[in-house]
């Protein structure tokens, strides 16, 4: 492993942890004074909008990766894909803060929000989150792939991929281990994939950031919010479009329309619950008060 590879995942395990050590309990006090709190699936309050916390440390390592790679003149590859993977997050990081202090909370689901402006001639939080996620996803896919359908296909997972994690967001940890999940997925596809932009090592602060503040969302004291689906799904769709095989890639976006028309029907929790080893890995984690 040469230096600046060393250099690189040292700042994206660091630069995070010495984050967390520093301002997170002022990011609670902060949260709470904005009156971010919601009721959790026990009727508790709970401070909501963490994911701020998860985007800010990622975002400060990524931003000190980017420098180590311009002044040691990295290839021009890898300096893009950070720049637009660190652009593109922040924007969806954005649209879900902006959802997360919304007190428009009454409308859920793509049919309540797509009633709401048909019915009603209205523009939701959600709807405002899905044309920016949506404006940001075609963006960051055209500057990846240009005209292509290889960006189409990345336009479909950094769109849909923030609300497969929002969908599941709904139990402590839950969207964390979804995330681990599609990151896995991205990563073992990686190794059949050629002529992918390399992303890899983008992934180590995010990766670092979800592992930091896991045992406090595990613990049920911390919600992740719009503002942490909506980031860690756009990091996992990143992944996913720019280490999976276009095929691959295909099949994944039909995984995920499928879980967004069974969303408006089936309640996962319920699904989750009644599957033993399903489970077994929703409750790994956390605290016995919290299962």
């Amino acid at each position: 492993m040469d230096a600046k590879l060393m250099a690189l995942l040292f700042l994206g395990v660091v630069v995070p942890a010495v984050g967390h050590r520093l301002l997170f309990a002022a990011c609670l006090r902060m949260l709470s004074r904005k009156g971010m709190i919601r009721k959790n699936f026990r009727d508790e309050d709970v401070i909501t909008g963490g994911g701020v916390a998860v985007f800010c440390y990622a975002a400060a390592a990524q931003a000190a990766m980017l420098l180590v790679c311009l002044f040691a003149a990295e290839a021009s590859a890898m300096l893009r894909v950070g720049v637009l993977f660190l652009a593109g997050s922040a924007s969806m990081a954005f649209w879900g803060w902006l959802d997360d202090c919304s007190p428009d909370k009454a409308v859920k689901g793509f049919r309540g929000h797509f009633g709401a402006l048909w019915k009603e001639r209205r523009m939701t939080s959600g709807m405002w989150k899905a044309w920016g996620g949506g404006s940001t996803a075609l963006l960051v896919s055209l500057a990846l792939y240009g005209e292509t359908l290889s960006a189409l296909a990345a336009a479909g997972l950094l769109a849909l991929s923030p609300n497969v994690l929002n969908m599941f967001d709904l139990r402590p940890a839950r969207a964390l281990k979804v995330f681990a999940l599609l990151a896995a997925v991205a990563v073992a596809g990686g190794a059949f994939a050629s002529g992918k932009a390399p992303c890899w090592v983008w992934m180590v602060p995010v990766a670092a950031a979800a592992a930091l503040v896991f045992r406090h969302d595990a613990a049920g004291r911390l919600m992740l919010g719009d503002t942490g689906a909506n980031y860690l799904g756009f990091a996992a769709g990143f992944s996913l479009a720019t280490n999976l095989s276009f095929a691959v890639q295909i099949a994944m976006l039909l995984v995920f329309a499928i879980l967004h028309l069974l969303a408006e029907f089936v309640s996962f929790s319920r699904v989750i619950q009644s599957v033993g080893w399903l489970n077994r890995l929703d409750q790994w984690g956390r605290p016995a008060e919290t299962k």
